[in-house]
């Protein structure tokens, strides 16, 4: 964490800003061996470090801890040898995952359990695979079916807000691997909201013979992951392609582990990042935030501003939450509780008689401080991006801004 603090001297403004800014680095986790106990101590550090609370799939959303995928609750008439739907884990059981892949003519299959009656862990494919590959978590495995005889073997998995098609980043996602010979013929590739790569490639350690690996990603400052390609071995699941002949590597998946996803673009009053407006008011006489959590119907009341002060709507912090923020037209002081990290700043901008007009000026994703003066028509602003100063005209006296015509 980096505070400073810069002044800028314009006409009509003097301007003190208090700015906290997180330099993240990935926190990445790996382990392998021969058995889930020799990976689960790395497996809960990870589930830590997204947060710790395993949250329900009942098609709500959360403002923190994390999502699993293990598939043993897919039902018998969704495994082996049905494919199951791409978007089995956003509408079936939703937690906010969708499945795609570039193999051609390509399915996604669970594999079976005893009961079922169809070979286990994808022996229905190829004999070999039953004692070739382990579980985590008994008893289901999974994979992609690629539709021709190329060795793909690539998946992508898309993030949403549960239930929704509203797309959602996530603050981290690990894998469990079984099988893998060589340490880099299974990875992820974790992408962010632009389609940009975030890092080239986060590699599972070797475990032969059936043996397990992990590699999870996240990040200590907000959201960072839209997207993840996986990549898992060599070669596809297919009838002959046998671990450890010609150089042939399969492997198979087993439980996903990722953040809660959060909306990736910032919606009007959504405290919560669900995508979703929430119900909420601010009370001048106590100074009082109130909002009710559209994402899990939860209420929550937080001591934040002075009567007077007039409450923006908007997200300061860029992490697609709306922030605690007022504007104090006595002073033309903005205020602002980060919901990032709970962080508090505060901005001399403006004056009193400015009309408060925030909103993401710059495209970067945070609102930027703003005021619109009616004695002149003047619009002020900061954009967050740069800190860079800028002053239009436009408007004149008597005139009412968009932005604030709302506001008393």
């Amino acid at each position: 964490m980096k505070n400073y603090i810069r002044f800028f001297l314009t006409s009509g403004f003097a301007l003190l800003i208090s700015v906290n800014s997180t330099f993240a680095a990935p926190i990445i986790r790996t382990a392998s061996g021969a058995n889930a106990a020799a990976i689960q101590a790395a497996v809960d550090q990870y589930r830590a470090d997204l947060g710790g609370a395993l949250n329900p799939n009942n098609g709500q959303s959360f403002t923190t801890g994390r999502r699993e995928i293990n598939w043993d609750g897919v039902p018998d008439a969704l495994s082996s040898p049905t494919n199951l739907p791409a978007n089995f884990f956003n509408s079936n059981s939703p937690r906010g995952a969708v499945f795609t892949t570039a193999c051609s003519n390509a399915t996604f299959r669970v594999s079976s359990t005893t009961a079922s009656g169809t070979p286990v862990r994808f022996g229905e494919l190829d004999a070999s695979y039953t004692n070739a590959f382990t579980t985590f978590s008994a008893q289901r495995l999974f994979t992609v079916i690629s539709g021709s005889a190329a060795p793909c073997s690539i998946l992508t998995v898309n993030f949403f807000i549960p239930g929704t098609s509203i797309p959602a980043t996530v603050g981290g996602f690990g894998i469990v691997f079984t099988d893998v010979d060589t340490t880099g013929n299974a990875r992820i590739i974790a992408y962010d909201k632009g389609g940009n790569i975030i890092a080239p490639g986060f590699m599972a350690p070797a475990a032969a013979n059936g043996g397990l690996s992990f590699v999870g990603v996240s990040y200590n400052a907000g959201e960072r992951i839209a997207s993840v390609q996986i990549v898992s071995g060599t070669d596809r699941l297919a009838a002959g392609n046998v671990d450890g002949v010609n150089s042939v590597d399969v492997v198979a998946m087993d439980d996903f582990i990722y953040g809660e996803p959060r909306a990736t673009e910032n919606h009007s009053s959504d405290f919560d990042g669900d995508g979703t407006a929430d119900l909420a008011v601010f009370r001048p006489s106590i100074g009082t935030w109130f909002v009710f959590n559209s994402g899990s119907n939860t209420f929550n009341g937080t001591q934040f501003g002075a009567n007077g002060d007039v409450p923006i709507d908007g997200d300061f912090d860029g992490d697609s939450r709306n922030d605690l923020a007022v504007f104090r037209p006595s002073s033309g002081t903005w205020f602002m509780l980060n919901s990032s990290n709970g962080t508090f700043s505060g901005v001399q901008f403006g004056a009193n008689g400015d009309k408060p007009v925030a909103g993401d000026y710059d495209k970067d994703g945070k609102t930027d401080v703003a005021v619109w003066r009616p004695s002149n028509g003047f619009y002020f602003r900061l954009n967050s991006s740069n800190g860079q100063f800028n002053a239009n005209q436009f408007g004149q006296s008597g005139d009412i801004p968009i932005a604030s015509a709302l506001i008393p």
